[in-house]
């Protein structure tokens, strides 16, 4: 690649090699698109449909040290929300889970400035985006309307 190129992200796109096919030009141009769209790195590849939303949960788990749950797993735990911080919850893509845990489909986003740090106090683990609001959704509509 070019000296003049800069690799945004490099951790997170050193994971997403090593699980896909994304090259540094598929990364200069998602991080362009990103830049333009004023979107995340991560919403712009499976926008693209760059790569598998499993592979892309995985690698932002790899690059951040956290753990990855398949969203089909996730026990959630919605006793301590209200309809306000469940609005925040589904602005920034975040479930809170059992034992204590926080679900999140991107550790790049705020969390702590949309949650607050008692929510964010969990200990966080990624999972995939759509499996992630299907459980929001399943909450909202089962439980609150």
């Amino acid at each position: 690649m070019a000296n003049n190129i800069t690799i945004l992200l490099p951790e997170f796109f050193q994971a997403l090699r090593t699980m896909s096919d994304i090259d540094d030009i598929d990364w200069v141009v998602a991080s362009r698109l990103a830049e333009h769209w004023k979107m995340s790195i991560a919403d712009v590849l499976l926008e693209l449909h760059a790569v598998d939303e499993s592979i892309l949960a995985k690698a932002l788990a790899r690059a951040h040290g956290l753990q990855y749950i398949a969203g089909h797993s996730l026990t959630c735990d919605f006793s301590d929300v209200d309809t306000e911080l469940f609005s925040d919850l589904l602005n920034v893509g975040a479930a809170p889970l059992q034992n204590n845990r926080l679900a999140v489909c991107n550790p790049y986003d705020d969390h702590r400035g949309h949650l607050g740090s008692k929510m964010c106090e969990r200990e966080m683990v990624v999972t995939e985006r759509s499996l992630l609001y299907e459980a929001l959704r399943k909450q909202s509509l089962t439980n609150w309307f």
